[in-house]
């Protein structure tokens, strides 16, 4: 009787070897993570670690309205929101 080969499986767990990224995608998925300096709008500054987080609801349609506007003007709803804020208490 003819001998049958065991067809390969593939494996399900990754392989050592790592598929090369460029360095620009690299910086831009670690600038992504927070890991780079504070937004381009400058508005974050180290504190000695010392920082406050402020949340608050807003409805589906105000969300969808500053998330517009901030992609208009190029920023994230975080930088929009603090320039925001920044600006009302210059005044």
């Amino acid at each position: 009787m003819a001998e049958v080969k065991k067809s390969q499986k593939l494996s399900l767990r990754p392989g050592v070897q790592k598929t090369p990224v460029k360095d620009e995608a690299a910086a831009w998925v670690e600038s992504r993570n927070g890991a780079e300096t504070p937004s381009t709008t400058g508005t974050e500054e180290v504190n000695n670690g010392k920082s406050k987080r402020v949340t608050f609801e807003v409805t589906l349609a105000q969300h969808q309205e500053i998330k517009i506007r901030a992609t208009k003007k190029g920023m994230t709803i975080k930088e929009y929101m603090i320039a925001l804020v920044e600006e009302e208490l210059k005044s």
